[in-house]
């Protein structure tokens, strides 16, 4: 009776802990450039409001996954293709080289902007080129 107990206690303990759960949402999705997938990238998801910490994710062939607190998010996403391979400084190896592709209103003067909400969410991201 003593080890039901204990074997009891110690569930309702687990199912309370997992009720608290986890704050993070897990998104999820694609980025495309002129329909062709996003070779090289990174998108951040940064609080509307300021508040909170942001959340960033590296575009690997057009896709990408991340933890983020729910709330409204402005997303900026930079990227381009891989060109050829460079040394950053002399004697380091060799690093891709990267031509940015991705137009300043998807990062600096980024327009776009996504609800995240509590659980595994995708959110895809269609960009246009010749969006000045």
């Amino acid at each position: 009776m003593k080890r039901f107990v204990s074997l009891l206690a110690s569930a309702l303990l687990l199912t309370a802990l997992g009720c608290g759960g986890d704050k993070l949402a897990t998104i999820h999705g694609t980025v495309t450039l002129d329909g062709a997938l996003l070779e090289h990238g990174q998108i951040d998801f940064e609080p509307s409001d300021g508040k909170g910490p942001t959340a960033a994710a590296t575009i690997v062939d057009g896709r990408y996954e991340v933890r983020a607190m729910p709330g409204e998010k402005t997303v900026r996403i930079t990227g381009g293709k891989v060109v050829g391979k460079h040394r950053i400084t002399p004697g380091a190896p060799l690093a891709d080289k990267i031509e940015p592709l991705v137009p300043t209103c998807y990062n600096t003067k980024t327009t776009l902007k996504c609800d995240i909400t509590r659980g595994q969410t995708a959110y895809n991201f269609e960009l246009n080129p010749s969006t000045p």
